[in-house]
């Protein structure tokens, strides 16, 4: 990552990076690699920074994928997202789409979370997917 990433630049692995989230001060992006041998799979690592400032607890990150699709979702690093963008939770998502050339993946995502006092419960969707995910 650095000044060159987004925009489909990437490493020499192919790599592809989104921002799949980005509101009330938190912003989720998505580094994407393929399976070297396999195209049907894509290992997504998830990394969830909050620009608020004040810590984001109890978050809970929750993806859904079209039946075509399977998604292994694996634990967050932590629970607590730290205030000032002083640091991130990741997460590791695999994904199986046997239909990955033919349709451009859409992922359903839900997180809930404690701010400043407050319970936070948000769905999105994110469809800003590369072609071929």
């Amino acid at each position: 990552a650095g000044a060159g990433a987004g925009a489909g630049a990437g490493a020499g692995d192919g790599g592809m990076s989104i921002v799949a989230y980005s509101k009330n001060g938190i912003l989720i992006k998505f580094d994407m690699s393929k399976h070297p041998s396999n195209p049907q799979l894509t290992q997504i690592n998830a990394t969830y920074t909050n620009n608020n400032p004040f810590p984001v607890s109890s978050f809970v990150f929750q993806a859904a994928v079209p039946k075509h699709a399977k998604l292994q979702v694996n634990p967050p690093s932590a629970s607590v997202i730290p205030a000032s963008a002083s640091g991130t939770v990741t997460q590791v998502f695999r994904l199986s789409n046997p239909m990955y050339a033919e349709k451009r993946m859409v992922m359903k995502i839900k997180m809930e979370y404690d701010a400043n006092g407050n319970h936070v419960s948000e769905m999105a969707q994110v469809d800003n997917f590369p072609a071929g995910i």
